[in-house]
């Protein structure tokens, strides 16, 4: 049920196997490279910014336009839910 939820799941599952095959997780190390940024005590607006660039850019150069807006509700959704899991609501 949540695959269709939160479409990335997917995605996770096929870097999971690229991962698997020797593959580089392309995904993991942005992920590693934003927490070390944040960490090495980047402006944490200027990062947040960058990251929200990075989902509108990506949603619009990667995702269908087909599916734009209901991947673009997904992602709000998946926020809102992060922040609500954190108490940062």
């Amino acid at each position: 049920m949540f695959d269709h939820l939160f479409p990335v799941i997917d995605d996770l599952i096929r870097q999971t196997e690229q991962a698997a095959a020797g593959k580089p997780d392309q995904v993991q190390i942005v992920a590693d490279v934003i927490q070390v940024t944040g960490d090495g005590g980047a402006d944490p607006y200027l990062l947040i910014d960058t990251l929200i660039e990075g989902a509108v850019h990506t949603l619009g150069r990667h995702i269908p336009a087909e599916r734009q807006t209901e991947v673009a509700a997904a992602t709000v959704r998946l926020l809102l839910n992060r922040l609500n899991a954190s108490g940062l609501d």
